[in-house]
């Protein structure tokens, strides 16, 4: 790798680029390679799903979204280039695979109390409201999304249980796994004993489940609104390692970048590179 990238810095001041410019290429780059290095990745078999778990890794020890978007807009370009030479069979990062450069305040998920509360919350609701919100918990999907679920959207493969998303956001309708065991449960059984017509599975609407977010915000004094689930969702597959492009394909985004925004919500946990100094 080392090679090829000082091949590609000397084609890069060929067409002009500055010192300063070949400088930042090279320092970006060799942290990417020293990542490839440390996974036994070689750049001709390196794919997208390395990418995205490069971008997971360095999101989890809270690089800045600013710095990850430079190294990775530059390992776009030696991409392209490496295609160009023959060194790559194809280019396997795209600008919206790039974290979003938001302003915005850091989401944070449902910590676990919080989560446990909320679990006691829901628990104690009528049946289907219940299975609606487990559902949310246990597959990520959107508010919208579990609202509109038909009984024949609700399958059983084996011993998981399945829903059909169809008509999505964005046109992320997909095919998902309740992947909480005991969301899954909850849902089949409800499911299992549901008499099957024309209305949707939960008979609830998608305004009439916020409406039971906005009175468990004002019961606990949580701040809580239906679409923190998603975000607690990917946290939760994130602190447990699973790839970004797990994580965008259960929650239907389109880019990688949005993953990795929802991501940032995981509570990192920096105990075991964090010092101890003598007093």
């Amino acid at each position: 790798m080392e090679k090829l990238i000082e091949e590609f810095l000397d084609d890069m001041r060929a067409e002009g680029k500055t010192d300063s410019s070949l400088d930042t290429y090279r320092y970006r780059l060799k942290d990417i390679a020293a990542y490839l290095d440390d996974n036994n990745l070689l750049i001709e078999h390196t794919t997208s799903a390395d990418v995205s778990e490069y971008l997971r890794q360095n999101l989890a020890k809270c690089q800045k979204v600013s710095t990850l978007r430079g190294k990775l807009s530059t390992f776009r370009v030696f991409c392209l280039w490496a295609v160009r030479k023959g060194y790559m069979p194809e280019v396997i990062i795209d600008p919206d695979d790039y974290p979003k450069n938001t302003h915005v305040a850091r989401i944070k998920r449902l910590n676990d109390e919080e989560l446990a509360n909320f679990k006691s919350y829901i628990n104690m609701l009528q049946p289907n409201a219940r299975a609606a919100f487990w559902l949310m918990l246990g597959s990520g999907c959107r508010v919208a999304e579990a609202a509109n679920l038909r009984p024949e959207d609700i399958v059983l493969r084996g011993k998981t249980v399945y829903i059909n998303i169809k008509n999505a956001k964005w046109g992320s309708d997909r095919c998902i796994p309740i992947i909480d065991k005991t969301a899954a449960e909850i849902v089949w059984k409800y499911r299992a004993e549901l008499e099957v017509d024309s209305r949707p599975a939960f008979r609830l609407s998608k305004r009439t489940l916020q409406g039971y977010a906005t009175d468990f915000a004002q019961k606990t004094g949580i701040t809580f609104r239906c679409h923190l689930l998603r975000h607690t969702f990917a946290a939760l597959l994130s602190e447990k390692g699973t790839p970004l492009t797990t994580i965008q394909f259960l929650l239907g985004h389109k880019s990688l970048g949005m993953t990795a925004h929802y991501a940032q919500s995981a509570l990192v946990d920096v105990s075991d590179i964090t010092p101890e100094i003598n007093l």
